[in-house]
């Protein structure tokens, strides 16, 4: 069953459930911020949402040319998926360069391989729509200034470089987030200024008693040997929160290191 369609989480506190550990996952895509960015024009796509349609076989039509908004993993997965389903042409729009992609070797190459464009240095500033469906991007190249505080070189603007670039379908792939939505609008839960749940770092525990949150869901996005690690980290937290044990998390690798924090 689904929470908040069958039970809430007050609801499973009802019902005796003395903790409960919330591991949802970043499910949502991140919106991109720019005119034009409406889910219900026909050829517009998040990332997120357009694999998962793909994945469960539901119908999903893309024009013959595809333009792709983001650089991370997903971009590359929705691209190299849109021209699989038949697209002719498939650009990706990149706002930074090669060296700041977070992407492998491996999964730019077999992209390139496969037959995806890959245009650095270039920000979407606007998705053009003509009677509900998409005609295409407005675009700015830019170049690279100093770094911000992702540590990577800030994206700035290039006056007078913008230009349109046709295409029938849009899909925006900017990054990941947690979806928040099955929590009641009035619930106590801390968050975090980037919509995770806040937790301490040791115990994953958050602000209500009796309630933790781990993996992506408090975090953001990030490796999934990481989002293990925290389950684990959980269950031994939860195990000593039943216990009425208030001592430190403690875990240890294969070697009998102790093992940092969240």
């Amino acid at each position: 069953p689904s929470i908040n369609m069958n039970f809430t989480v007050d609801d499973l506190r009802r019902d005796g459930f003395e903790a409960v550990f919330v591991a949802a996952g970043a499910q949502r895509s991140q919106l991109i911020g720019i005119p034009g960015e409406l889910e219900d024009i026909t050829g517009f796509y998040y990332g997120l949402r357009f694999l998962r349609d793909v994945r469960v076989s539901k119908p999903v039509a893309v024009g013959r040319r595809v333009a792709v908004i983001g650089g991370g993993n997903v971009a590359l997965d929705s691209a190299r998926t849109a021209l699989r389903l038949g697209a002719k042409e498939v650009n990706i729009y990149y706002r930074r360069s090669r060296e700041e992609m977070p992407v492998t070797e491996v999964e730019y190459d077999e992209a390139i391989v496969e037959g995806i464009q890959i245009n650095f240095l270039v920000s979407p500033t606007r998705i053009v729509s003509d009677n509900w469906r998409v005609t295409g991007l407005q675009c700015t190249r830019m170049r690279l200034g100093a770094l911000d505080a992702s540590g990577r070189r800030r994206p700035i603007p290039i006056v007078g470089s913008e230009f349109f670039a046709e295409a029938d379908t849009v899909i925006a792939a900017v990054g990941q987030a947690p979806d928040l939505s099955f929590l009641p609008p009035d619930s106590a839960l801390e968050r975090t200024r980037l919509e995770t749940l806040a937790v301490d770092s040791n115990t994953l525990a958050t602000n209500v008693p009796g309630i933790f949150a781990g993996g992506d869901f408090a975090t953001g996005p990030g490796m999934v040997i990481d989002a293990i690690a925290a389950g684990r980290r959980a269950a031994i937290a939860t195990d000593k929160y039943l216990k009425g044990d208030t001592s430190p998390v403690q875990m240890y690798d294969l070697k009998g290191e102790e093992v940092g924090e969240v």
